[in-house]
């Protein structure tokens, strides 16, 4: 049976409504419970017919709180798929507090259909049957389950409706829908789509390098842009059609500089390639603003974007897991630089990534992860050896920190070193390695196996920290080290970002003792400025230009004036990345200080380090037999 007024348009619940769905299902009444929308204040009941003589909402009661909530066994009714059928209404204990309303109005039966898809609960129907009145059908079960699918579909559709119509659901800045708004679209346009045929596109867009706009430009011009880039993404894809429609495109703002495209009943992926080409190339012409905005010289501005699309089929309606793959799409496309976009392709991606690990995912993991990490007992060192150039003997060792996952595999210290900086945790990881360094050396003083320093690397996060200096002095007071056994490594780049802290700093290590060297240098912006004003022991050649040293070339020459340059400010030098004999043979020819590279040892632990120290050997990364220094 056709109902008329059951449509995915529908402007409001009419009472006709009620009364074709009664009729349908020869109820004597029926009774329409509507809960309430996200921002939204209360319920809204319906009602048609015979109904339940109570002041009280029959809505109230634990039956039907119950039946909303998702993944709910009731026991006591008959449940058929969604459908809860009570033929005897006081053979059932939890509706005895309504037994006497039901009485007084002659109701028997009841038909309760909750108005649910995917867990997602909007409302239920309740049906009512008079004493005489006949038992319930199949057929009326088969039909109930139908209308209340339909229903479904239509109570929300108007709701979605309603919401786009309602500016608590739009972004206050762009007048775009907000994610809110967006995540209800795309649900029920999924559970609409269900064997239909049709594929919908879901498009994230990330703006290339927002942040430095903002940064540069100031938030207010940051904010012009956002509303610029919504009103041209909206003409775009939606000049001509009706936008709050559930057959047009929707434009979105998801995030701060991400917006959201939800295309749907498109016909194949070359219509969602159309799609994002137009996109793209609406990106071709410039921004331009008026005229009280002209920060730069023009009032124009280019934006480069990311786009990541997946795509929903019949084989794919999964909500989170779409979001999921157009993020890793939208990750891919970042990747491949300005202006382009990836369409998520399982094939293309790991295995382990499909469905479970998106790439933010992934850092929230590895976040959690660092900050229990020295709890957990996942953070280990490992140690390179620096040997000087003429003796052989070693000058000096570098500690590095290295880090395991849950699985017990060694995370790429590329990968954990930037998020630890990122979100703080490097302070207290820093820590961690200075005071196991410290132990590990006081160790192999013991042991007589030397009492050369031990270096650990910085970040700009330790340097900033007011802590800093009172918590080294303590823990070189807690493991009784010589203040010269520890050693500080920080990078060029690092000391010139604010050069009067990095000074004050590296003076107050220097007054209590600590040894203090520049690494990487020869690759920051301003490489003389900083050795004029920096205290240093030591500097630390930067291995991009030991990687092609040969004689009578480029990198030579500048190898050459920096080992000059450092000996005439009285500092040790140190060339890193040294893997091969003529690399070593050249530095020792232009009097280089010391060296450290996988030609004498790639990074070990303490005990593999200790058994080199005591043999006094030092092995080549490709030879099975040590390589005795000082033979050559």
């Amino acid at each position: 049976m056709k109902l008329s007024c059951l449509s995915p348009s529908l402007p409001q619940i009419k009472p006709e409504l009620l009364a074709e769905i009664a009729q349908a299902l020869t109820a004597d009444g029926c009774r329409l419970l509507i809960i309430a929308k996200p921002l939204a204040q209360r319920a809204q009941i319906f009602s048609y017919g015979l109904q339940p003589r109570n002041s009280t909402p029959i809505e109230k009661n634990l039956l039907w709180q119950d039946m909303l909530k998702p993944q709910t066994t009731i026991t006591a009714p008959t449940s058929i798929d969604e459908v809860y059928l009570i033929d005897r209404i006081w053979e059932y204990p939890i509706l005895a507090p309504l037994s006497i309303s039901f009485a007084a109005a002659g109701i028997q039966s009841l038909l309760i259909l909750p108005l649910r898809h995917n867990q997602q609960c909007i409302g239920c129907l309740t049906l009512f049957r008079s004493r005489s009145s006949f038992r319930w059908t199949d057929q009326d079960l088969i039909l109930a389950r139908r209308l209340a699918l339909n229903l479904y579909f239509a109570v929300a559709q108007q709701q979605v409706e309603q919401m786009f119509q309602d500016r608590a659901y739009r972004d206050v800045l762009t007048g775009l829908p907000h994610r809110l708004l967006l995540d209800r679209w795309l649900n029920l346009t999924l559970a609409k789509m269900s064997g239909t045929g049709q594929i919908l596109a879901v498009i994230l867009i990330d703006l290339d390098r927002f942040k430095n706009i903002n940064d540069s430009l100031g938030h207010r011009y940051g904010d012009r842009l956002l509303q610029l880039i919504a009103a041209r993404l909206k003409h775009t894809l939606c000049a001509g059609r009706r936008y709050a429609n559930g057959n047009s495109a929707i434009v979105g703002r998801w995030s701060g500089d991400e917006f959201a495209l939800l295309i749907p009943e498109l016909r194949d992926i070359n219509a969602v390639k159309t799609v994002a080409d137009r996109v793209l190339c609406s990106f071709d012409l410039p921004f331009v603003f008026e005229q009280d905005f002209q920060v730069l010289k023009t009032n124009s501005l280019y934006i480069k974007i990311g786009m990541g699309i997946a795509i929903a089929t019949g084989d794919n309606l999964d909500r989170e897991l779409l979001l999921q793959q157009a993020d890793i799409a939208l990750n891919r496309a970042k990747n491949n630089g300005k202006n382009s976009y990836e369409i998520y392709d399982s094939i293309a991606v790991d295995a382990a990534t499909i469905g479970t690990s998106s790439p933010q995912l992934n850092r929230l993991r590895l976040e959690n992860m660092l900050d229990r990490a020295i709890v957990d007992r996942k953070l280990f060192l490992h140690y390179q050896p620096q040997i000087d150039i003429q003796t052989g003997t070693i000058v000096g060792i570098e500690a590095l920190l290295r880090c395991q996952d849950h699985h017990s595999n060694t995370i790429n210290p590329a990968d954990f070193i930037p998020i630890a900086e990122e979100t703080g945790s490097i302070i207290q990881l820093g820590e961690w390695v200075i005071r196991t360094a410290c132990n590990q050396s006081k160790l192999w003083q013991e042991m007589g196996l030397g009492d050369f320093p031990v270096a650990v690397n910085f970040s700009v996060k330790q340097l900033q920290d007011r802590n800093l200096i009172d918590t080294i002095a303590e823990i070189l007071t807690e493991t009784k080290v010589s203040p010269a056994t520890l050693e500080v490594e920080i990078t060029e780049s690092i000391a010139i970002e604010n050069l009067d802290l990095t000074i004050s700093i590296l003076e107050s290590l220097r007054e209590i003792g600590v040894k203090i060297s520049l690494d990487d240098f020869g690759t920051g912006y301003s490489s003389l400025a900083a050795l004029k004003y920096l205290p240093l022991d030591r500097l630390k050649i930067d291995r991009s230009f030991i990687r092609e040293l040969k004689l009578n070339t480029i990198d030579a020459s500048i190898v050459s004036t920096i080992v000059n340059l450092g000996h005439e400010l009285n500092l040790n030098v140190v060339a890193e990345g040294v893997e091969t004999i003529e690399q070593f043979e050249l530095l020792r020819s232009i009097n280089c200080d010391a060296v450290q590279g996988f030609f004498f040892s790639r990074p070990l632990a303490a005990a593999d380090l200790e058994t080199m120290i005591i043999t006094g050997s030092y092995w080549h990364h490709n030879c099975t037999h040590p390589y005795n220094l000082l033979s050559h």
